[in-house]
């Protein structure tokens, strides 16, 4: 009976859950790294602001206007920081998902391909050599974190 809901798959694969759409899907793949991304972002402005130096003009200002300001401040870096955390993490999850897709590999090259084309579209603004240079510089990264292990293929490279 092909239409019993306990036939399993159609294809014979594996069952179609939750989780399998969320891995499969590059477009839900892209959404939830930029939404992650852009939260992780918009978390680290706050940190990154209390690294920059304060304008020496404000300190004549009253503590009030001097903390309101502050606050806009830090808000204005969090969005900043919270959309490219979210761009760079969606363009490189997408592109990384239909470079596996399209090599059918999954192996330590799909990052590295996949931060090639991240940092060549983050950099496309700049011009050719700009591609070029933010090209190697996300793919050489990519390459860093896989061959260290902490990326999701570990050390082996070409399985």
């Amino acid at each position: 009976m092909s239409g019993a809901p306990d036939a399993g798959p159609p294809s014979g694969g594996a069952p179609v859950t939750t989780t399998n759409i969320w891995r499969e899907s590059c477009t839900l793949v892209g959404i939830g790294s930029t939404i992650v991304g852009g939260i992780f972002g918009a978390l680290l402005g706050p940190v990154f602001y209390a690294f920059e130096t304060t304008n020496p003009a404000h300190a004549d200002l009253p503590m009030r206007k001097q903390l309101r300001l502050a606050y806009r401040d830090i808000a204005a870096r969090s969005r900043t920081w919270g959309k490219n955390f979210g761009l760079i993490g969606g363009l490189f999850s997408v592109s990384e998902c239909f470079v596996a897709k399209t090599r059918a590999a999954h192996d330590m090259w799909n990052p590295v391909i996949g931060g090639c084309i991240t940092g060549g579209g983050m950099a496309a603004r700049g011009g050719p050599q700009a591609c070029a240079v933010g090209c190697a510089g996300f793919a050489a990264f990519s390459l860093a974190i896989e061959a260290a292990g902490f990326g999701q293929h570990g050390t082996g490279g070409g399985e």
